[in-house]
């Protein structure tokens, strides 16, 4: 899978663990809801560093507890 795609699985597991919606996530992350629909439409083949960072943010994760997820194995990934 293309590292827009894990990711976006990725988000949407945290929002279902946090029970949190992709509306308040979009508002406590400053990410615009156009560009949300694109990383959830895998519009985009690659989402940049600054999103995630973002999204962990008003997750309130950190990166290592993002990529601690057997999504982002690397026989998973594909560059």
């Amino acid at each position: 899978m293309n590292l827009n795609r894990l990711f976006a699985l990725r988000v949407s597991k945290l929002l279902e663990e946090k029970k949190i919606s992709k509306y308040r996530l979009e508002k406590d992350s400053g990410i615009t809801h156009s560009a949300m629909r694109y990383i959830f439409n895998e519009v985009n083949s690659d989402v940049k560093f600054s999103t995630i960072a973002k999204v962990c943010s008003a997750l309130n994760v950190t990166l290592s507890e993002f990529f601690d997820d057997d999504l982002f194995k690397p026989e998973n990934i594909i560059f």
